[in-house]
């Protein structure tokens, strides 16, 4: 059985006073019995309630593997066999384990650190997703069995996308450690594609893309992410309730952010 990390103190007390469900991708129906609805990365806007515009870029896995690996950039895909040569590796980790995840989990906070940021890691999400069985951790390794990147991803219905993503980019390490990350977590997203392909999924959800003009790192991840192919398109995040207790949750929620 999978380690699954605790979820806040807070986060639980929150879901037993209200009776929360999250779906992706898809509306369920009919719809469950709870108090509120969470619809993530939904391919419309739900209609009646307030949405959340989430740019993305998807990729049709559905084309034989020569298909998908044309249309990877012929810079990317040099990088990627380079990473090959160096004897990068992905591997599934089928059964998560406690000291898999409190390496993750470092990685995570080292380079919030880097970035200068306090992200939370949305644990209890984390949690629910594995409970449900539908959280799946990747990692890339060199040679020598370092980790050098980690991919968390959701799957349902046929449908994957990204969650998190931690790369071993370090700028004291040197220009020669990081260039071979930056080829190990190309060849990450690949060896990823070609995974869940061979489990039948049909679309690899980059888990969102920058479009803005101004953060200059945020361009960088987007001009990555555009390099394996997919088409750009817009998904939509939405709190739907479905009774009286969701909807004064949600009432409460709004106030509390103006």
């Amino acid at each position: 059985m999978s380690f699954v990390p605790a979820a806040p103190l807070s986060w639980r007390l929150y879901r037993t006073l209200v009776r929360t469900r999250v779906a992706y991708f898809t509306r369920p129906d009919p719809p469950p019995d709870a108090d509120i609805l969470k619809l993530n990365a939904q391919s419309e806007a739900v209609p009646g309630v307030a949405n959340l515009c989430y740019p993305t870029v998807v990729i049709d896995l559905t084309p034989p593997e020569e298909t998908l690996w044309a249309g990877v950039e012929q810079k990317t895909r040099k990088v990627i066999r380079q990473a090959e040569r160096e004897g990068a590796s992905m591997r599934v980790l089928t059964s998560l384990t406690s000291a898999n995840w409190r390496d993750f989990r470092s990685a995570y906070e080292r380079l919030q650190r880097r970035r200068g940021k306090v992200e939370a890691l949305g644990v209890g999400l984390i949690h629910e997703l594995i409970e449900t069985g539908r959280f799946v951790m990747t990692v890339c390794a060199d040679a020598e069995e370092n980790i050098l990147s980690w991919h968390c991803y959701v799957c349902s219905g046929g449908r994957v996308r990204l969650h998190e993503t931690v790369s071993s980019i370090e700028p004291e390490r040197g220009t020669q450690w990081n260039n071979m990350v930056g080829r190990a977590h190309r060849l990450h997203h690949w060896k990823d594609m070609l995974y869940f392909k061979a489990q039948g999924a049909h679309a690899y959800d980059l888990g969102g893309v920058y479009r803005g003009t101004e953060d200059q790192e945020q361009i960088g991840i987007a001009r990555f992410k555009t390099s394996f192919g997919g088409i750009a398109t817009d998904t939509f995040n939405a709190v739907l309730p479905l009774t009286a207790k969701g909807r004064l949750a949600s009432a409460l929620r709004k106030w509390s952010k103006t």
